[in-house]
Order: structure tokens, then C-alpha cells, then sequence
């Protein structure tokens, strides 16, 4: 008699949804990361959700459940915490007797029914629903669960001149500037509370949000204060206000970042969570710092709904996607990823982070502060003042027998030993460094104390990335390259060889990208892959232009030459690779 996973294969070949091929490769990616071979499926794009639930519900003859249709009774939910639901992807539906219906995104759990059973005392009856619907079931029938509440921001219809005007009207300009000029700051505070200015507030941050900024910088100003976002990396003045608004509106800010708003003299930093639209969740991390004038603010913007957090959405090159996954399934060693503040080195380590993840790793981060809230993961929020340093948790956190550890930046050599050493002892270590190319990070742990032998023991493979400009889709424009650029940026080798009309894309400028040409940004990088030959080199101490010359000779593809790649697909101009990028040195035959 077939086995219960030999009938599941038998059902999805049967009706066409893998091939054998397909198969194959699930297997073979199984038998490297382990795991459930479903899961595996649908982790690889082969299938999808719903095709798993089809095929689990034939496969176990269990019945199919679109679990968001259904009403719950409340009373049922409190069966089941919060925390055990949404760790194991269940959900009560309905009771009978001492009969508990369960809706599993993995009926195959044999292990999450049995606790269940013991921690409800009644008898489980499994039906199939979808991951995602499950999901959304438990934040809709669950509270908060303590959590703090979130600040929900209602879509602003009014621009900023319209309610400063509203601000006029009310007179409450008025009294804020007398409530400053008489130095009454609980009058200013109360103030702060008020709708218009609740509502300007709001308005800044939705519009930093809507304009997909990545920062939003609040500066007072001699006589003004302005308001400035930082889009696709570079910054842009979007208002200037009359500088009375500038203290309640940091006031406003430091209460939603719970921060201590009658400290002005010491540098602050926080964070929220918002509701953007009503259903929209932004995360931000708030930095106050005293200036000649005031308070500046700057909010980082961490919309998790807008970062790809997928390693095969980040844009690198097929080749070396694929030697960095084979890295990342590796049982122990060290990735890094460097590159300067604002490259996207946080992402690329998350998405890491999220590939390799299954619920039989137990994965641990430490970082400065923590970026993304990741499910399923522990995450270490270091706090240098009370002596929780990046070597203190370390040591800690290697007590907690992990097997993937990702660490935010190494900083220092203590940290960069023990994360060495943490590697070698069979355990995956991710982290980043702040060099700007992925030779140098090789001498720059030279540099700060770590022997040659160690490095090529430990390290697999160094990621070096920057961000460029993406051009505007809505003004994008062709034009044909002169024969000038064509040699000053190698074009023939990156375009076919039977091109001879070297077609290259620029952006207008319209409304929708702010006249610049661009909206959006793309990623480069090069993957520096420790090959035998490159370990030699390392042992002997070469230079840095020496590995590199090595690496591009056993197939890396550069910084430059991912971005000359780019260009040619029409993602970006070659004045933004120019920009970012500095010229390569002859290839080597």
C-alpha cells in the first residue's frame, strides 16, 4: 500500500501541477535545508497554497475550509492562546461535544494535534485551510494580546498648507506661539494633543509614506522649520513652516515613540507602529537629536509590506543567486554583506534570513536596533548604556544552541572573533560590514586582528551591493548610445553580439517621479565566492586588487558590470551607474 506521501506526489503529477523534474528538484532541496517536502513546493514557487490544500484535502480526505468566510464564536477562540495559534497555523472553529474542530494550514502535524489534544482536553477534528487565510483569521478574532496599541492614520485629503490655514483659523497658532514665548511648556504639551496638530503630524508622515521615503527628516531652522524625505536615496525639500509648529509637532512625535518629552537637552531614539489607510502596518524608528535651533527628528521608515524580503525578488544575477543559496544552505560558516548605510544590506541578510528558515532551525538575531519584526525568530535588541553590548548577547545567545545567528553589523574585532569562532564551531552566521567592496571586507578583517587561516575557515561568501535610481515606467524614453559611450562603457560585450543599434532608456521627468526621471530603485551587487584558488591567495595575503582580479577570473561579476547589465535591460540609466559605481580594471583572459 503507497504511503501518504507517495499518494500526495502521485495526486500532483497526476493532475499536471509539478513534473517530475520539478520533483526532483524539491527533493534534492529537501534532502540539503530538510523539511516537510509541501512546504518545499511552495517555498520554490512549483505550487501554490491553494493547489496544496487541494491536493492535501484529496491526499487525507479531509475537508477544505475557506476559514475567512466563516463567523467564530468568540468563546470557541479562547480555547486556544493566541501565541499557540498563531505558532502552529490553527484555528478553532466550532464545537461539539468534546469534539474541537481545527482549521491546520499543516494537518500532517501529527505532533501540534497531540498538544492541542492535551492542552484543551478535548478530541481534535482536522480540516484544511490556506496559511494566509489562517492567518488573518487569528489578528482578526484575537486582541492585542497586550501589545501596545498601534496609531491608526487616517489618508489625509488636505495638504500641509490647508491645515496650517485650519491651525490659523482656530486661532491655534496663535496660542502656541504665546504659550512658547512664555516659556509654558505643559500649556505647548496640551496643545500637542489637539486635533489640527494631530492632524498635521498625520499628514507628514502619510505623505512620507505615500512618496515611498525612506526617511523623514523634521529640522528647525534660525526662523523656519522644514520638512524634508529622502527618496530613492536622495534627499528632497518638500515644505518649509512657520517654526512655531516645530516644537508640538515633536512633542506629538516623542509621545507615539514613547519618549520623554520634557527632555530636550540628550538625544532620544524610539520607535512606532502605524496603521496607514486603515489596513496598512508601517513600522518606524525614531532618532531626536538637539541642534543650535531645536530638536531635529528623523523618522527611518521600515514599511514591511514594501520591503521584497525574498532572495529571488533582490535582482541579482542568476548565477550568483545561485551560489549565494548554496552558501545559505550550508550547515555552518559566514556571509557577509557590505556596502555603506542605505545599500540594503538589512534586506539581503532578512531575506537570507527568510529562505533558510523552517521550523526546525532555531534562528537568533542581535541587532542595533532590530529592523524587521520576523516571525518565528529571536530577536535582540542591544542596549549599550545598561551594557548589553553585540559581544555580550553573543556569548549569551550561543548558550541558546542556535543554529543560524544573524548579527546586525560587526563593529568591532571582539565581535567579529566571536562571530569567527561561532562559525567555526557549526553554526551559520550572518552579518555585515561597512566596507565598500566585498575584497576590501577580507583586508579590512585583516585588519582589525583576524588571522588569514581563520577567515577562509569560516567565511563561504562576502555579498557587496549599492541601490541605483530605477527609471520612471510612466516617462520612460528610449535613445540610441554614441559610439563614445559605447567604448567608455564597454557596451558591446553586454548587449548581444549581433546588436548594432545599442538602444539604451532615460526617464523624462513627469508629476509621478518628481521631474526626476526616476521612481523606484534596483539593486547591484557581486558575490565574492571563496574558491580554492581565492583561499591561497588569502593565506598569502594578497592584495585587494589581486582577489578581486582572481574572483572576476573565475566568474564574479562586479558591482559595474551588474549595473552596465541593468542599464541594458532598460532598469536604470548609465549616469546612475556612474554615480555609484566606480570603473573595473580590465578583465583578465
Amino acid at each position: 500500500m503507497a504511503s501518504l506521501k507517495d499518494r500526495l506526489q502521485e495526486i500532483l503529477i497526476r493532475d499536471k501541477h509539478i513534473s517530475s523534474k520539478d520533483l526532483d528538484r524539491a527533493l534534492k532541496e529537501q534532502k540539503k535545508s530538510g523539511g516537510e517536502l509541501s512546504k518545499i513546493l511552495v517555498k520554490l514557487k512549483i505550487i501554490d497554497e491553494d493547489v496544496l490544500t487541494q491536493v492535501l484535502s484529496e491526499g487525507l480526505g479531509l475537508p477544505p475550509i475557506n476559514i475567512d468566510r466563516l463567523k467564530v464564536d468568540p468563546d470557541i477562540v479562547k480555547i486556544i492562546p493566541k501565541e499557540t495559534a498563531s505558532k502552529y497555523q490553527i484555528m478553532p472553529v466550532s464545537l461539539m461535544g468534546d469534539h474541537l474542530t481545527l482549521a491546520m494550514a499543516d494537518p500532517l502535524n501529527i505532533f501540534v494535534i497531540d498538544n492541542v489534544k492535551v492542552l484543551t482536553g478535548y478530541k481534535i477534528n482536522p480540516i484544511i485551510g490556506r496559511p494566509n487565510d489562517i492567518a488573518q483569521t487569528i489578528e482578526k478574532y484575537y486582541p492585542g494580546g497586550g501589545e501596545k496599541k498601534k496609531e491608526e492614520f487616517k489618508e489625509p485629503t488636505e495638504s500641509f498648507d490647508e491645515i496650517i490655514k485650519d491651525i490659523q483659523d482656530t486661532g491655534e497658532l496663535e496660542l502656541i506661539k504665546d504659550a512658547q514665548d512664555e516659556g509654558d511648556k505643559a500649556a505647548v504639551e496640551e496643545l500637542t494633543d489637539e486635533a489640527p496638530i494631530i492632524k498635521l503630524t498625520d499628514t507628514i508622515i502619510q505623505q512620507g509614506v505615500v512618496a515611498r521615503a525612506s526617511d523623514i527628516f523634521i529640522e528647525p531652522l534660525e526662523k523656519t522649520m522644514r520638512i524634508r524625505y529622502r527618496i530613492d536615496g536622495i534627499v528632497r525639500e518638500i515644505d518649509r513652516m512657520t517654526k512655531v509648529l516645530h516644537f508640538p509637532i515633536v512633542s506629538r512625535i516623542k509621545v507615539i515613540s514613547n519618549l520623554d518629552i520634557s527632555e530636550h537637552r540628550l538625544p532620544q531614539d524610539g520607535r512606532f507602529k502605524t496603521i496607514i489607510a486603515g489596513e496598512h502596518s508601517v513600522d518606524f524608528r525614531v532618532n531626536v537629536l538637539p541642534t543650535a535651533f531645536g530638536e531635529k527628528v528623523v523618522l527611518r521608515i521600515l514599511d514591511q509590506d514594501a520591503a521584497f524580503l525574498n532572495i529571488d525578488r533582490l535582482g541579482f544575477e542568476e548565477k550568483s543567486l545561485e551560489r549565494l543559496k548554496e552558501s545559505a544552505v550550508s550547515p555552518h560558516g559566514m556571509i557577509l554583506a557590505c556596502g555603506p548605510t542605505g545599500s540594503g544590506k538589512t534586506t539581503t541578510l532578512y531575506s537570507i534570513l527568510k529562505y533558510v528558515d523552517s521550523p526546525e532551525k532555531n534562528i537568533v538575531t542581535v541587532e542595533d536596533p532590530v529592523e524587521f519584526q520576523m516571525k518565528g525568530m529571536s530577536q535582540v535588541n542591544i542596549k549599550p548604556a545598561m551594557g548589553l553590548t553585540f559581544p555580550v548577547s553573543l556569548r549569551s545567545i550561543l548558550r541558546q544552541d542556535p543554529d543560524i545567528i544573524m548579527i546586525g553589523e560587526i563593529r568591532d574585532k571582539e565581535t567579529l572573533d566571536i562571530a569567527v569562532k561561532a562559525a567555526l564551531t557549526g553554526h551559520l552566521v550572518l552579518s555585515s560590514l561597512h566596507t565598500t567592496t566585498s575584497s576590501g571586507s577580507i583586508i579590512r578583517m585583516m585588519n582589525m586582528g583576524i588571522e588569514p587561516f581563520l577567515i577562509c575557515s569560516s567565511v563561504l561568501a562576502i555579498v557587496a551591493q549599492r541601490l541605483l535610481r530605477r527609471t520612471c515606467k510612466y516617462c520612460k524614453e528610449s535613445y540610441e548610445a554614441t559610439p563614445t559611450i559605447i567604448d567608455k562603457f564597454n557596451l558591446k560585450k553586454a548587449f548581444p553580439k549581433d546588436t548594432k543599434t545599442f538602444e539604451l532608456f532615460r526617464g523624462r521627468g513627469c508629476k509621478r517621479c518628481f521631474d526626476t526621471g526616476y521612481k523606484g530603485r534596483v539593486g547591484i551587487t557581486e558575490i565574492f565566492i571563496f574558491s580554492p584558488n581565492i583561499r591561497e591567495l588569502i593565506l598569502a595575503r594578497a592584495s585587494e586588487a589581486k582577489l578581486k582580479e582572481i574572483a572576476r577570473a573565475e566568474g564574479m561579476q562586479t558591482m559595474r558590470e551588474d549595473g552596465i547589465a541593468k542599464v541594458v535591460e532598460g532598469l536604470t540609466t548609465l549616469e546612475e551607474v556612474s554615480r555609484i559605481t566606480v570603473p573595473d580594471e580590465a578583465k583578465p583572459e
